[in-house]
C-alpha cells in the first residue's frame, strides 16, 4: 500500500502572515516528517504536535490582535482626523435634539394656541375699544345672586353654556365693533306727532334670542319700584292714571330721551349690582345696548358706522325692564322727597312720564318742581320742559291719552 503523499499547506503565505516564517517552518517540518524528536513515541509525538498547533493557533490569534491594536493605534495618530469624526457626529447629536426641541415647541405652541384661544373667548380680555375697562372675572355677589334665583353666571363660557350658543358666536354677538359690515339690529323710523321721527332699533333673530333669555331669566325676577307702571304684566296706564283720579292739581313730567339717556356704563353697573362680576356684567350690558349706526357705501359695499356712544336701543326686548330698573333709584327719591314734603302727594311713572298729583290746588308746585329738577339731574335724566304740564282741577287733566 503506498504511503500518503505530504503536501506543502496551499496557503502557506497566509499562514505565514499568522504565525511567523519561523514557527511555519517548524510546522511544515513537522508535518512533512523531517523533524521528529527520537525521544517521543508516536503518542506522545502526535500530542505534542497537537500542542504545538494550538499554541501556533492562539499565538496567530493574538499576533491577529496586536496588528489591529497597531492600525488603530497608527489611525488614531491622525489627531485632525479624529477631532473631525467628533465635531461631525457632536453636530449631528445637536441636530437630532434641535429637531426634538423643534417639535416640542411647536407641539407646545399648538396646546398653548388652542388654551389660549379659549381662554380669551372664556374670558376675554378685551370686546371694543371704549367697553373693555371692566372685563374682570373675578367677584360678585353669589349670595345676593342666589337670593334673587339669578343664574350663576361667572364668565362667557357659562353664559354660552346657559344659551345653548357657541363661544365664538357670543363673542361675535357681545364685540363691539366701530365699523362693521353686519349690524345685528334692523333700523328704521317712525313718525312722531310733532313731525319728528322715532328711531326703533329691532335685533336680529341671534341677538333677540339672546335678549329674550335675558329678559326672563334675569331682568324679569327683579322687581321695578311700585311707582313704575310701564311694561309690566298686569300694569297698564289705567294703572298709571287711577290713583291720581279726583286731585286738585295733576303735574306731568315728560324725561328727554329717556332710553337714549341709559348708557352702556349705567347698564352694566345695573348688572353688577345683582352680584355678577364686572366681566359677565359688561357682556351683558353688550348683548343688550348699542351705538346709533349710520350706513355707508365704501368699495360697492354697505359698512355700518357707530356714531356715538352705546345706549338702550329703542325697540330691544330688554330695554323696557331695564329702564324700569336702572330708575327704580329715581322712583325712590322722588317717593322719598314728597313724602317728606307732605304725605298726601301721589307719584307714579309711566317710562319717561312722571306724574305728581296733590288734594290741593294751590299746592306749592314751584318748589316742587325746583327739586324734582335736581333729583332727576342728579340721577342722569333730564326734564323736556317743553312737555310739563301742570293741571288744575276743573280743568282738563290728562295722562297717558286717558282723561282724569
Amino acid at each position: 500500500m503506498a504511503k500518503p503523499v505530504k503536501r506543502l499547506n496551499p496557503n502557506w503565505r497566509q499562514r505565514i502572515k499568522e504565525i511567523g516564517k519561523g514557527a511555519f517552518q517548524r510546522e511544515e517540518m513537522l508535518i512533512l516528517g523531517f523533524w521528529k524528536p527520537k525521544e517521543l513515541n508516536d503518542k506522545q509525538f502526535s500530542q505534542a504536535n497537537q500542542y504545538l498547533r494550538e499554541t501556533v493557533d492562539n499565538l496567530a490569534k493574538k499576533r491577529q490582535d496586536l496588528a489591529d491594536a497597531f492600525k488603530k493605534i497608527k489611525e488614531a495618530q491622525d489627531v485632525e482626523k479624529i477631532i473631525s469624526e467628533i465635531r461631525q457626529k457632536r453636530i449631528e447629536r445637536s441636530k437630532i435634539t434641535r429637531e426634538k426641541r423643534r417639535l416640542e415647541k411647536q407641539e407646545q405652541k399648538k396646546i398653548h394656541d388652542v388654551e389660549d384661544k379659549r381662554r380669551r373667548l372664556v374670558t376675554p380680555p378685551f370686546l371694543g375699544k371704549g367697553v373693555s375697562g371692566k372685563l374682570l372675572f373675578e367677584g360678585g355677589d353669589n349670595e345676593k345672586r342666589e337670593l334673587q334665583n339669578l343664574p350663576p353666571l361667572k364668565d362667557m363660557a357659562d353664559l354660552s353654556s346657559f344659551l345653548d350658543v357657541e363661544l365664538g358666536k357670543m363673542s361675535w354677538l357681545s364685540y363691539h365693533r366701530q365699523v362693521t359690515k353686519c349690524d345685528h339690529y334692523w333700523r328704521f323710523k317712525i313718525p312722531k306727532r310733532n313731525g319728528s321721527h322715532r328711531i326703533i332699533a329691532s335685533p336680529k333673530t341671534y341677538l333677540r334670542n339672546v335678549q329674550y333669555w335675558i329678559n326672563s331669566e334675569i331682568l324679569s325676577k327683579i322687581a321695578p319700584e311700585p311707582e313704575a307702571t310701564a311694561f309690566r304684566k298686569q300694569k297698564n296706564i289705567l294703572n298709571n292714571a287711577s290713583p291720581h283720579c279726583g286731585q286738585g292739581i295733576v303735574i306731568r313730567v315728560d324725561l328727554m330721551d329717556f332710553f337714549f339717556s341709559i348708557t352702556f356704563p349705567r347698564v352694566r353697573g345695573l348688572f353688577e349690582s345683582l352680584g355678577y362680576n364686572p366681566g359677565i356684567a359688561s357682556i351683558l350690558a353688550l348683548l343688550c345696548t348699542d351705538g346709533e349706526r349710520r350706513k355707508v357705501v365704501y368699495k360697492s359695499e354697505d359698512w355700518y358706522v357707530c356714531e356715538g356712544i352705546r345706549r338702550l336701543p329703542q325697540g330691544a326686548v330688554t330695554s323696557p325692564a331695564l329702564s324700569n330698573l336702572i330708575a327704580r333709584k329715581l322712583d325712590r327719591r322722588v317717593r322719598g322727597y314728597l313724602t317728606s314734603q307732605d304725605l298726601k302727594w301721589t307719584y307714579t311713572r309711566y317710562a319717561d312720564d312722571l306724574v305728581l298729583s296733590h288734594p290741593k290746588s294751590d299746592a306749592p308746585v314751584g318748589k316742587i318742581l325746583k327739586s324734582l329738577d335736581k333729583i332727576i339731574s342728579d340721577e342722569g335724566f333730564s326734564i323736556n320742559e317743553k312737555k310739563t304740564a301742570i293741571m288744575r282741577n276743573p280743568h282738563r287733566q290728562m295722562i297717558t291719552g286717558l282723561v282724569l
